[in-house]
């Protein structure tokens, strides 16, 4: 991999493949681009075959997985310009930045709401209103969206937790319940630990929310129901912070939704943390 482009790497295996594999080569040399955008799932779909079928064909490239793959594609194929924001120039200023990532976040809001009909919301918010404790899970980026969505729905009154960390998260897993609800985001829905994280969960009877940027993913698959964070920079960027906003909006949506249904318990929860942080002011 280090000596030659990804396209030269699959055309000097591709004697090498069999059957399948070969598909997933020739779909790569043709379509190089395009894949940056697929899930696993997706390009596994895309050339008739299973998953393991795409990460054996990026193992045998030199790769550890399919995000390694996609990363190095990336840097071959994408201006280097297009990694910070593809809409911006070199000769962009401050003003037209600006209108350019404010004019992409709107679109990615508005993209968001359309793939998200009321009836799946309708049902996460169920689950939730229900839910004798909530776990939100997420690692890298998506922690911070955990967090904040546990900051969100402490004043619910039910009993909320979030782990960023694998090994907290498998603990909490395998404590779960069918009266527990996991909320899982990731953008990507690729993380090999969140996934078996939250596969144990699902086996011990907990309900699975997914908010992910891409809709066919391994993590996807575990969801009970399934919200898309849309987010335009997904395309060339693994860290999107367009989903990451979409999927804080989402957050809002649900939290408001099961406020609504929980009036009650907000308000006293509500008035005991306000009561608490005062203290905490001078």
């Amino acid at each position: 991999m280090s000596k030659f482009s990804v396209i030269e790497s699959v055309k000097s295996i591709y004697g090498n493949l069999k059957g399948s594999e070969q598909r997933v080569a020739e779909y790569i040399i043709k379509n190089g681009k395009e894949i940056i955008e697929f899930s696993i799932t997706e390009l596994a779909e895309k050339c008739n075959c299973a998953e393991a079928t795409i990460f054996r064909v990026c193992k045998k490239m030199g790769c550890k997985g399919y995000q390694e793959f996609k990363i190095r594609i990336a840097q071959e194929l994408i201006d280097p310009i297009e990694n910070i924001h593809e809409d911006i120039k070199d000769h962009d200023n401050a003003v037209i930045i600006m209108e350019k990532v404010f004019k992409s976040t709107m679109v990615s809001l508005q993209e968001t709401l359309k793939k998200n009909n009321g009836k799946t919301m309708e049902k996460a918010v169920e689950l939730l209103a229900n839910a004798s404790r909530i776990s939100f899970f997420g690692m890298g980026g998506s922690g911070a969206l955990a967090m904040d969505a546990w900051h969100k729905f402490i004043r619910t009154g039910i009993t909320c937790q979030y782990q960023c960390d694998s090994h907290l998260q498998v603990m909490a897993a395998s404590m779960a319940n069918d009266e527990d609800v996991i909320v899982a985001i990731s953008n990507t829905g690729s993380n090999k630990e969140l996934i078996e994280n939250v596969a144990l969960a699902k086996k011990n009877g907990a309900k699975v929310i997914t908010i992910c940027a891409i809709s066919k993913s391994p993590l996807t698959k575990l969801a009970d129901v399934k919200l898309i964070s849309y987010g335009q920079q997904q395309k060339y960027k693994n860290e999107a912070a367009e989903s990451r906003i979409s999927a804080l909006t989402l957050m809002d949506c649900l939290f408001i939704q099961v406020c609504l249904k929980r009036k009650e318990s907000y308000y006293d929860s509500i008035e005991k943390v306000r009561n608490a942080i005062a203290l905490k002011r001078v």
